[in-house]
């Protein structure tokens, strides 16, 4: 079939959709997407024998995905399509990593295992970027863990580099530059940390509870917007005790803004490449939180690239086990300089402390120590860009992995 793309239009096909994203409109087909396969879409009331196709929705919440199930499973047409092999099924949910794996199995044993030798659903392929979603699946439809983030992103800096001479215009205050290790003025970083916080999951509060209890927000680059903040006193379950008393404090405190004051929807605007280039030549270390931290999931967003993208060190406050997948991408992280331990403890109360005691012992060095050991990391922080931005050069994994569903 080559890189023709033969899709059945799903739109109006489901009753439920504030689970859903409108076909297009979602990250399933990114850049790379539109320019790697040619689309052709398809009434299902209209089709050839002599085609093969796609029947592709977007989700853009966890319960989409079985609300569209449900949908597909009452759709007799396309089951008998999906039946005969004429028909694959994806449900692309890239744009989180929060699908409960244990959920979906119970529910696929109760609704789908009933029915599976009426329906192949080993035609069914859901896009998804918790990385660990294949290794926890026990159903017969097919989980591709999407690795959607780093690939995206730089498939989209190397076309800002290549076109538009590194440069993108944002909403901010500021437009996004694209720069090298000949860029870095080691002399002029002055400040220990650099850290995003927008939506309040649990462990950004919990690391919140750090920064207050350390009064470093305004001595670092620090946000905390606080976007759906309803934090009710609850203590996050992470959280180590020594620092309850600052996660109360939280409530209180002003959002802390470093680069949103001038705009109106401070949860709305798009963080890909907000990167301000003058927060990276003055700090030392990003302190990455993650969309997750949880033991089950490992999910990458675009929260990681923008250290690896702006020559950056990071320690990173998520899921364990991600040190170690980020390595087998191919980059390099920071330990001994950071005990890195951290990543291998799944107790998260542990694994928290164990990054606050880093940072405890990061803001300790003296300024001079941390120089010259960013003297030292300069190759690590040159090999990582370079490591990102080939990920965009090449044919992506998920562009290969549609090549091999459309052959």
């Amino acid at each position: 079939m080559g890189n023709i793309l033969n899709i059945i239009d799903s739109r109006n096909h489901h009753k439920k959709t504030d689970g859903l994203i409108p076909l297009q409109q979602g990250p399933f087909f990114s850049q790379e997407f539109d320019n790697s396969f040619e689309y052709k879409f398809h009434n299902l009331k209209y089709i050839s024998k002599t085609n093969n196709y796609f029947y592709i929705v977007e989700i853009a919440h966890n319960f989409g995905i079985i609300d569209a199930m449900s949908d597909i499973l009452q759709m007799d047409k396309l089951i008998k399509l999906i039946n005969n092999d004429k028909c694959k099924v994806i449900l692309a949910y890239e744009s989180e990593g929060d699908l409960n794996m244990s959920e979906f199995n119970n529910w696929y044993s109760k609704v789908c295992k009933p029915v599976d030798s009426q329906v192949k659903f080993s035609n069914f392929y859901i896009f998804h970027s918790d990385l660990n979603c294949k290794k926890n699946n026990k159903t017969k439809i097919n989980f591709y863990p999407s690795p959607y983030f780093l690939e995206s992103t730089s498939y989209d800096l190397n076309h800002i580099i290549k076109y538009q001479d590194g440069h993108l215009v944002t909403e901010m205050d500021y437009d996004f530059q694209h720069k090298t290790i000949q860029d870095i003025d080691i002399d002029k970083k002055t400040k220990h940390f650099l850290s995003f916080m927008r939506g309040m999951h649990n462990h950004r509060i919990a690391l919140a509870s750090y920064f207050e209890h350390n009064d470093l927000w305004y001595d670092n680059i620090i946000s905390f917007l606080k976007i759906q903040w309803d934090y009710t006193g609850v203590i996050p379950e992470m959280l180590p005790e020594k620092y309850w008393e600052s996660a109360n404090k939280l409530g209180d405190r002003e959002a802390v803004e470093i680069d949103t004051q001038n705009l109106k929807n401070k949860g709305g605007f798009s963080t890909m490449f907000t990167s301000n280039w003058e927060f990276y030549k003055e700090t030392f270390l990003s302190v990455v939180s993650e969309t997750i931290y949880d033991n089950d999931k490992l999910y990458f967003t675009e929260k990681i690239c923008k250290p690896l993208m702006c020559l950056h060190p990071f320690i990173l406050v998520t899921s364990p086990h991600s040190l170690k997948r980020l390595q087998k991408f191919g980059f390099k992280t920071f330990h001994p300089f950071i005990d890195e331990s951290y990543d291998s403890e799944e107790n998260g109360i542990k694994r928290m402390q164990m990054i606050f005691d880093e940072l405890d012992k990061f803001r300790a060095r003296p300024i001079q120590e941390l120089k010259d050991w960013w003297k030292e990391i300069l190759p690590i922080l040159e090999h990582n860009q370079k490591v990102f931005l080939k990920l965009g050069k090449n044919k992506s994994k998920r562009i290969k992995y549609m090549e091999k569903l459309n052959d």
